[in-house]
C-alpha cells in the first residue's frame, strides 16, 4: 500500500494493538498502533483508524465515567483541527456507545433499573432528547447511567455535525459494546443512524456489534481490492438464529452486519478450510464451564488427558465460537497434539465474544486473500499466541482467579501443559496480566521452530 496506516487504538490492552501490529509486520505494510492521541500529531498524512474513545477519554474504561464528559471541548477542537488539516489523509472513526452494565454497583440491581429504562423509553423517537427531559430520578445509580448515556450521545452528535462537511473523513461506525441484552443501546444506535442519515453527505455511516475487533475489520476493509468478495468457510452445523450472551443479537444478524459493512458474500461451503466451530444449542456459553466441577488443577488434567477429539480434514484458518471467552477443550486437546498442525494454520481465533472473534477471524481472512505475506513468522506467532490466549481463558484462568495466582504461577502452569503434551517448539518470552485483572492474559513467544 503507498499510504502509512496509523491506528489510535482503543486502549493499552495487547488485543487493541498486538493483532494489528502483527499483521502490519507480516506483511510489511509499515503501519503503527499509538496508544496516546497527542501522537498522532506528529504523524504525516495517510489513513488513520481512530478510536474516539481513546481521543476523548484515554480509553473505554473512562468513556463509561460521568466526570470524565467534563471539559472535552478543548480536545473536541484539537479532533476537528486535526482532520481539517490532514487534507490528503483519509480517516476512519470508530465510537462505542457505553455498555449496559457500567463499572459499579449491584449487577441484578443495575439491570432492573436497565429494564425500567427501557419500559419507560422504548418507543422514543428522540432518545437524546428524552434523556435531556427525564425529569427526577429515583436512585443516584439511575441517575449515574442516564448521565451517562447522555453525555455520550451528546458527543457523538456534536462530532457527526461536526464532521460532515469533511471528505477525508471516509467512515464513521458506531458500535454497541458487550450488549447482554438488547436495551438502550440499540435505541441510541438507531437514533444515531438516523441523525447521521440527516447529517452526512460525504461519509458512509455503520453501526456494529462488538468492540475489540472494530479496529481490525476497518484495518481489513482498507485493503481489500475486491467488491463483492464471497467468502467460502465451512462449520459443524448450520449458521442460524443462534445467540451470543454478549452480543444481544443473533449470530445470522452478526453475520448480516460483516456482510454489509465488508462488502462481502459469506457462503457456506462443506469443501472450504476456512473453518468455524460453532456452538450447539440456542445460547453461545462461557468456556469455563468445562471445568468449574474441578476444585483441583490436577484432577482436571487428569479428565483432561484422556480427553478425545478427532479430526478429519484439512484447516487453513480455523475460528472457534463455541464458546465465548475460550476453546472448546476438544479442539485444545487436539492442537495441543498436533502442534504442527496448529502452526501450519493462517489463523486462529478464540478468544473473546463472538463478535470479538468471529470479526477478529473474518478480518484477517481478508486480509490474507489481498496481500501477500512478506514475514511468515509474525503469523505464526499470532496464531500460536492466540491459541495460548485461549488455553488461558478455558483452562487456567479458572483455577488462577480461585487461587489468585501471579504471572509466574500462570507460567508454570503453562509450561506443565507444554510437557504433558510435548508442546514445547517455542519459548515463553513473557507473561502479564492487562490491567492486573484475570480476564485475559497477554503472552509473548519468543521463537517458532519449524517455519
Amino acid at each position: 500500500m503507498e499510504k502509512k496506516i496509523f491506528l489510535l487504538a482503543l486502549d493499552n490492552r495487547p488485543c487493541s494493538y498486538k493483532y494489528f501490529n502483527y499483521l502490519s509486520k507480516a506483511y510489511d505494510l509499515k503501519s503503527s498502533a499509538i496508544f496516546n492521541s497527542k501522537d498522532l500529531f506528529s504523524k504525516g498524512e495517510g489513513i488513520f483508524i481512530i478510536s474516539v474513545d481513546n481521543f476523548f477519554f484515554d480509553g473505554i474504561v473512562n468513556s463509561r465515567k460521568v466526570e470524565y464528559f467534563l471539559n472535552l471541548e478543548e480536545r473536541y477542537r484539537l479532533l476537528l483541527e486535526f482532520l481539517q488539516n490532514k487534507k490528503h489523509s483519509d480517516f476512519y472513526l470508530y465510537v462505542s456507545v457505553p455498555r449496559l452494565l457500567l463499572n459499579f454497583g449491584n449487577i441484578d440491581y443495575i439491570i432492573e433499573i436497565n429494564r425500567k429504562l427501557m419500559n419507560k423509553l422504548k418507543n422514543s423517537d428522540d432518545i437524546l432528547k428524552d434523556y435531556e427531559n427525564y425529569g427526577n430520578f429515583d436512585s443516584k445509580e439511575e441517575e449515574y447511567i442516564l448521565t451517562v448515556r447522555r453525555e455520550k450521545l451528546k458527543l457523538i452528535k456534536k462530532i457527526l455535525e461536526g464532521i460532515k462537511d469533511l471528505k477525508n473523513v471516509k467512515e464513521f461506525l458506531v458500535v454497541i459494546d458487550d450488549s447482554q441484552i438488547k436495551g438502550l443501546n440499540f435505541i441510541e444506535i438507531s437514533y444515531l443512524e438516523r441523525l447521521a442519515k440527516s447529517i452526512f453527505e460525504h461519509t458512509k455511516f455503520y453501526k456494529l456489534v462488538g468492540l475489540d475487533e472494530i479496529h481490525l475489520l476497518i484495518f481489513a476493509k482498507i485493503v481489500n481490492r475486491e467488491r463483492k468478495r464471497v467468502i467460502k468457510f465451512s462449520s459443524n452445523n448450520d449458521i442460524t438464529y443462534k445467540k451470543s450472551i454478549y452480543e444481544g443479537i443473533s449470530l445470522k444478524t452478526l453475520i448480516k452486519q460483516y456482510e454489509k459493512y465488508l462488502d462481502i458474500s459469506l457462503f457456506r461451503n462443506d469443501f472450504s478450510k476456512y473453518y468455524w466451530n460453532l456452538f450447539d444449542g440456542k445460547f453461545q456459553k462461557e468456556s469455563f464451564i468445562q471445568v468449574k466441577d474441578f476444585e483441583d488443577f490436577q484432577d482436571f488434567l487428569e479428565y483432561f488427558s484422556k480427553l478425545s477429539y478427532g479430526v478429519d480434514r484439512v484447516f487453513s484458518d480455523f475460528a472457534d465460537l463455541s464458546f465465548a471467552n475460550g476453546a472448546s477443550l476438544g479442539v485444545l486437546k487436539y492442537f495441543l497434539e498436533n502442534y504442527e498442525k496448529l502452526v501450519d494454520l493462517n489463523s486462529f481465533w478464540a478468544w473473546n465474544t463472538l463478535a470479538n472473534t468471529l470479526g477478529s477471524s473474518l478480518a484477517q481472512y481478508i486480509i490474507s486473500v489481498n496481500l501477500i505475506p512478506k514475514n511468515d513468522m509474525f503469523i505464526k506467532k499470532l496464531v500460536v499466541e492466540n491459541f495460548l490466549e485461549s488455553l488461558y481463558q478455558t483452562i487456567i484462568r479458572p483455577f488462577a482467579k480461585k487461587g489468585l495466582w501471579n504471572a509466574e504461577e500462570i507460567k508454570q502452569a503453562f509450561l506443565f501443559l507444554f510437557k504433558k503434551f510435548d508442546f514445547s517448539n517455542f519459548c515463553i518470552d513473557r507473561i502479564s496480566l492487562p490491567w492486573n485483572r484475570y480476564f485475559e492474559v497477554d503472552i509473548i513467544i519468543k521463537e517458532v521452530k519449524g517455519v
